[in-house]
């Protein structure tokens, strides 16, 4: 969804990251640990680093080709490199470089490309569990080693003259995948600081999503992005923005809207040759992570009671065998046809991540898109009284105001079947994620027929001009197939969840030694007795918060179970799988049939 350069955050100046935004009901980083810094040993000068990404289009294929020099330890350029360099080729496989940018680019046959991305990196680890002075400390060297434009103070190096005590960060509750700050001083403008999760490395694919970044930046689209570092990332914040609720996507102009922004984004961002040659990224994440469960934590899928507990089926074996099936099932019309279907999909359109920049004006008399009468055939029940005309022949005025409609977070984004995520987009209406039970998952909330048609034909509509044809057999095409990759939905984000949960672990550290910005290195002591200096260590009583459910607090293996008893019920009424293969008990079943 174009014209976004920046991503920014909550209800009166919320921002949120990856799954569930939602209320917390606890900001506690463990409930059974306390921490106590011990000591700052000694500090040393942070080099500033830079990766280049170079963005190819090319017109007579359609498509992008991205090049980045090197990893995050490639120096700035006209020094020498530290190690040698890695490149991303143009089918998108890692091969060894020459000895610079244009020499590989040459190689591949590209010639100028379209836009080069320098972005910052400093090999700085933010630990946001810190107490305050110290967080707030590293927060600030490490803008200033970034050298963060209006933040940096020359004369300084890596060591910010700033005040930490008027610095303010407020965290931004309701990311799933990582924390989220605003960063805020007086007489500047406002940071999006962004800490990875701790189980990230098993979920996200970090140099990936830096090159979706750099190709949306192409394009106007997502953040500007300031800086990196070993676990996180500075980003513009954008003021006054306000993200949606629960309610906002159910609005029936709002869900129009977002339909045509979803359907601006499909078509506007080329795939890469690999991304169409690997298939749907949804099940590539989901084998990779399946894979990840069974090297990295084999103890918990060997335990028969976690997989009927959590997945609602009888074991490991079972529940690998019946989603293969599932995947046949969508493969039945061909691979190479679904691989030549997909578009560039953001994979995570929750309502936490979608955010008006300013209010949409309504016109008071509206003008008319000038068209012809469609048919006055459509798919709505006839006694719904729907004007199919009013849907698909937006008003000028109207349409204007879909660029105030801003898509955050393309951590999840990638090459999918369009129908996988307007499956994604409508399975998030069944969230509440401000409410007791954030985790559950409410079936009876999943759009019933018109909603759903309001939506899909403001999808296919948008973009074709002033035709006169039909567009009934397309709709009824893509209603059907998103209840087809629904399932796919529900199975990403459960093993999703598994991973992201952090209860893999059977084993803590009892004392754990981190390095802070310019070479701070602070002792960290985890205590047992949860009541023993917890006041030392508070930083949710300091670091101000927006109420909502966090990355320490939500309960994803409750989520887990909540989406799998759809999954199975969907994949039960589909013919896919039969009761007693599944804990059926545990089953439920959405309304809409197929059309």
């Amino acid at each position: 969804m174009p014209e976004s350069r920046s991503r920014s955050t909550t209800r009166k100046s919320s921002h949120s990251s990856g799954r569930p935004k939602t209320p917390s009901e606890s900001h506690s980083r463990s409930s059974s640990k306390s921490r106590r810094p011990f000591s700052l040993t000694r500090r040393r000068s942070s080099q500033r680093l830079v990766r280049t990404i170079s963005v190819y289009s090319d017109a007579s294929t359609g498509e992008d080709t991205v090049v980045v020099d090197s990893p995050w330890d490639s120096l700035r350029p006209g020094s020498a490199a530290e190690d040698e360099s890695i490149l991303s080729s143009a089918d998108g496989h890692r091969s060894d470089a020459g000895e610079n940018l244009g020499i590989h680019a040459a190689s591949q046959g590209l010639n100028e490309p379209n836009e080069v991305i320098e972005v910052p990196f400093v090999k700085t680890f933010l630990d946001s569990s810190l107490p305050q002075d110290y967080f707030k400390t590293d927060v600030l060297n490490t803008i200033q080693s970034l050298k963060i434009h209006k933040w940096h103070v020359k004369g300084h190096k890596d060591v910010s003259p700033l005040n930490k005590d008027i610095l303010k960060l407020t965290k931004i509750t309701g990311a799933m995948t990582n924390v989220i700050y605003k960063v805020e001083y007086k007489r500047l403008p406002s940071l999006l600081l962004r800490v990875f999760g701790k189980n990230n490395g098993e979920i996200i694919d970090r140099d990936y999503e830096l090159e979706v970044l750099a190709r949306l930046s192409v394009r106007n689209i997502g953040p500007s992005l300031y800086g990196c570092f070993q676990n996180g990332r500075f980003e513009q914040f954008l003021e006054n923005a306000q993200t949606l609720g629960k309610d906002d996507i159910r609005d029936w102009k709002t869900s129009q809207r977002i339909a045509r922004r979803m359907k601006e984004l499909h078509t506007g961002v080329p795939l890469l040759a690999f991304e169409r040659k690997n298939g749907p990224v949804s099940w590539a994440k989901i084998a990779k992570w399946i894979e990840t469960l069974e090297l990295n934590h084999p103890e918990w899928v060997d335990n028969n009671d976690n997989i009927k507990r959590v997945l609602l089926c009888h074991d490991w074996k079972s529940f690998k065998q019946l989603i293969l099936r599932y995947r046949d099932f969508l493969s039945k019309e061909g691979e190479e046809d679904i691989n030549q279907s997909m578009v560039f999909c953001h994979n995570d359109a929750q309502y936490g991540n979608l955010l008006f920049t300013s209010p949409v004006i309504k016109a008071d008399k509206p003008i008319p898109l000038a068209h012809k009468s469609s048919s006055s055939t459509s798919l709505f029940p006839s006694e719904s009284k729907v004007s199919l005309d009013q849907i698909i022949h937006p008003t000028i005025q109207d349409q204007s105001q879909d660029k105030k409609l801003v898509v955050i977070d393309f951590e999840y984004a990638g090459a999918n079947p369009a129908a996988y995520d307007l499956a994604n987009h409508l399975s998030e209406w069944m969230h509440d994620y401000n409410n007791a039970e954030p985790y559950k998952c409410n079936k009876e909330a999943f759009p019933n027929k018109e909603h759903m048609l309001n939506f899909i034909y403001s999808y296919v509509s948008h973009l074709k001009g002033n035709s006169t044809d039909s567009i009934d057999a397309e709709v009824r095409k893509y209603y059907n197939e998103i209840l087809k990759w629904r399932p796919t939905v529900q199975l990403f984000w459960s093993v999703w969840a598994i991973l992201q949960s952090g209860q893999l672990q059977t084993e803590c550290l009892e004392n754990q030694e981190t390095e802070g910005t310019g070479g701070g290195k602070y002792l960290i002591k985890s205590e047992t007795d949860p009541t023993e200096n917890c006041d030392s260590v508070n930083i949710e009583s300091i670091i101000q918060g927006i109420e909502g459910v966090d990355v320490d607090s939500f309960e994803y293996l409750l989520y887990c179970r909540d989406k799998m008893s759809l999954f199975w019920g969907d994949l039960i009424k589909q013919g896919i799988v039969n009761e007693d293969e599944c804990i059926a008990s545990e089953v439920e079943f959405i309304a809409n049939q197929g059309l």
